[in-house]
């Protein structure tokens, strides 16, 4: 019988929104004497996946659907067979297609996949972020930080269970086709350009102070500085450098004002909501 695990906890955060539903996640997992250790996809190379017993695989949400990023990780890792994970997301609206998408590519690589949970957070969206800045005060609330908690509770005795050979009822997911969702895989095609979901992108020279923070943030080591930002076809579209600048000087057509530059009072929620 399986009392306790050795989870690990994969995910990307651009702005900090996942990460903080991951460290929800790990608070939890710990205090209920499991073994947890949390990793970025880009860092998961200095692990061994098949060293542990359960996973939970995090991501934001980009174009209703998991990350490009994320999406590579899962499609290229080995198969873990008899392995079990659940799945965190961050969005600032609707889910959409992640759990299915997700659930498909994992169980393609022999795990299986009891549950799926989302945290609304602050819109990280440039695009939208012109209407909906004026919501960063009030989500994530305590409620949904005590939500998510007590659905990893129930995913992490799900888990112990599976683990110890019992019957565990799984989920079952079905990828929609919506019109939304079609448009959004065509820019995952080879030949996809990430100008055509953000338009092109440009840097205000004059405020730019070269700091780099660009290029080390960029999940898919697709900007160089000389002097200035430059940035290839590698890019994913993710957004991340335009909301993680500190003077703001990337830009696109399509990109408002509003960057987003993380959840504000990570602490005082934690607090409020019995974690800390």
């Amino acid at each position: 019988m399986v009392t306790s695990m050795k989870l690990l906890i994969l995910y990307y955060s651009g702005t900090g929104n996942t990460e903080f539903a991951c460290i929800v996640a790990s608070i939890v997992a710990e205090r209920s004497g499991h073994e947890v250790t949390m990793k970025t996809f880009a860092k998961a190379d200095e692990i061994s996946l098949d060293d542990y017993d359960a996973y939970c695989f995090a991501t934001p949400l980009q174009a209703w659907q998991p990350t490009k990023n994320v999406e590579r990780f899962i499609k290229a890792m080995p198969s873990l067979d008899g392995k079990v994970a659940f799945l965190l997301s961050s969005s600032g609206g609707q889910p959409s297609q992640t759990a299915p998408l997700m659930t498909r590519w994992l169980n393609k690589k022999g795990i299986a996949v009891t549950g799926h949970h989302d945290l609304q957070s602050p819109d990280s969206w440039p695009v939208s972020r012109r209407f909906s800045h004026k919501l960063d005060q009030e989500r994530p609330g305590v409620e949904s930080v005590r939500e998510l908690a007590d659905f990893t509770r129930r995913m992490l005795d799900m888990q112990v269970a599976f683990l110890s050979g019992e019957q565990v009822v799984l989920p079952r997911h079905r990828v929609r086709p919506t019109p939304l969702f079609l448009l959004s895989r065509v820019e995952r095609l080879p030949k996809g350009h990430p100008n055509l979901v953000m338009g092109k992108k440009k840097i205000i020279e004059s405020d730019c102070t070269q700091c780099g923070i660009c290029e080390k943030d960029c999940p898919a080591g697709a900007i160089r500085l000389d002097p200035y930002p430059v940035f290839s076809k590698e890019c994913i579209a993710c957004w991340r450098c335009i909301n993680c600048c500190p003077e703001d000087c990337i830009t696109t057509r399509m990109s408002s004002q509003y960057h987003y530059k993380g959840m504000p009072k990570k602490d005082e929620l934690l607090e409020k909501a019995g974690l800390q």
